[in-house]
């Protein structure tokens, strides 16, 4: 999803103008000033391709689950440990006759053989969001006594699941999976609309945050819930956050808003007025907004990293779109990309030293990373159609992202496990945060 800027852009946005996202365009600049700025940093590029991931995928065994939830319980954990890139599951034709009769225990000697290195039993008890789930996890190699033994819940299936999943991780990488968080995103719906909406990170529950009228895009997590850009009756572009029965304004301006983010109770902003979008920050309720960039070229997509010290975004400035960091107040302006004629949509890895982005290359775009000081970028996707919109998860280890082989997907942060998790599309994706 591109923005082309229109330098005489009037007071009141025309609809077919508003209907983009905070992206710049390669048509801001004359084709040769974009060309020589792609072909200048094009020896700098590094393209890593990682094989045989499933030779480290930790092999797990998931033998049925007791009691009248433990199915569904099952499916859930089964899904998330595959999603994860962390773990093979075994297929439960190799599983040794006695499972079925072993109960909470395991017969290790059966078990050396099917090639797990743990086996999860479990047993649910209750229904509704009153099940809870008694788990054991057996290593068949040293079997004097389960690693983990646990009761999770009370909780839905999904969410014990979940939790049992989340533990999993934890048990063997020594930090929490982040199964049951959301996905936020904007997608079209209708001539001249968009809508905002959230999915569980495994592509359950789908739910439309906004109105449901005119547009709806660039969303943000921030303090107190959901903001996002919607279009008014007038045309103009203001920031809003989610609330019933109508959206409350946080930023209104005559013009258009390109784009936010928002760090504890700070929030960097761009803001188009009259055709050159700026970057700001402020207070989280909008006052006490200080311009950052003041120049006469575009200046979008601001992101703050994790610790508030530091705001990514996208700027024409050099004759393509190519990321840029600053700190938090507008010092040290400094582009740490170099190939591509098309680069959007930066975000920060949780732990601020990598930004993933897409760049344009060869006619499609894919997703790439680069380390926050700059340096050769790193290619994630290739030949698997177009590929943009990237946002990390809270724990760094996946990257969700819109693809045009259809939806969202998500994979693992080498670019391995590909996997797509809601059908549909979708623009402008955030990972909420933990």
């Amino acid at each position: 999803m591109k923005l082309r800027l229109v330098r005489s852009l009037p007071v009141l946005v025309p609809v077919a103008l508003v209907a983009i996202a905070p992206v710049l365009s390669a048509q801001t600049r004359p084709a040769a000033d974009a060309g020589a700025a792609r072909n200048a940093g094009s020896e700098q590029e590094q393209e890593i391709t990682i094989q045989n991931l499933d030779q480290r995928l930790l092999p797990i065994a998931l033998p049925t689950f007791a009691g009248a939830a433990g199915n569904d319980v099952n499916a859930v954990v089964t899904n998330d440990l595959r999603l994860s890139a962390l773990f093979r599951v075994v297929e439960s034709s190799r599983y040794p006759a006695s499972a079925a009769s072993e109960g909470m225990t395991i017969n290790a000697q059966a078990w050396t053989t099917v090639g797990a290195t743990a086996v999860v039993k479990a047993s649910a008890s209750g229904s509704g969001d009153a099940t809870r789930v008694e788990l054991k996890v057996w290593e068949p190699g040293r079997p004097a006594a389960p690693v983990l033994d646990r009761t999770f819940g009370p909780g839905s299936p999904r969410a014990v699941a979940h939790q049992i999943a989340n533990a999993l991780i934890r048990q063997y990488t020594g930090r929490e999976g982040v199964f049951g968080s959301r996905i936020l995103f904007a997608r079209r719906t209708g001539r001249a609309r968009k809508d905002v909406f959230t999915v569980e990170m495994d592509g359950a529950n789908l739910a439309m945050i906004s109105p449901g009228r005119r547009l709806n895009m660039l969303p943000s997590w921030g303090p107190g819930g959901i903001y996002y850009a919607a279009q008014t009756r007038e045309g103009f572009i203001h920031l809003v956050r989610s609330a019933r029965p109508a959206p409350q304004p946080i930023v209104q301006v005559e013009g258009m808003v390109a784009g936010s983010s928002f760090c504890g109770n700070r929030l960097a902003i761009s803001i188009n007025r009259e055709g050159n979008p700026e970057i700001y920050v402020g207070a989280a309720d909008g006052s006490n907004l200080r311009r950052l960039t003041n120049n006469t070229s575009a200046d979008v997509s601001p992101v703050f990293n994790s610790g508030c010290s530091q705001i990514a975004f996208v700027s024409d400035r050099d004759g393509s779109p190519q990321v840029f960091v600053m700190s938090a107040d507008g010092g040290g302006q400094r582009r740490v990309t170099s190939t591509g004629d098309y680069n959007q949509t930066p975000a920060w890895s949780p732990d601020g030293s990598t930004i993933a982005y897409s760049s344009r290359q060869g006619g499609s775009y894919d997703i790439f990373t680069v380390s926050a000081s700059g340096g050769r970028a790193r290619r994630l996707t290739e030949g698997q159609g177009s590929n943009t919109d990237p946002t990390f998860s809270p724990d760094g280890r996946l990257i969700a992202f819109n693809s045009s082989r259809g939806g969202i997907w998500i994979m693992n942060k080498d670019g391995l496990a590909q996997t797509q998790i809601l059908a549909g599309g979708g623009e402008s994706l955030r990972w909420e945060p933990r």
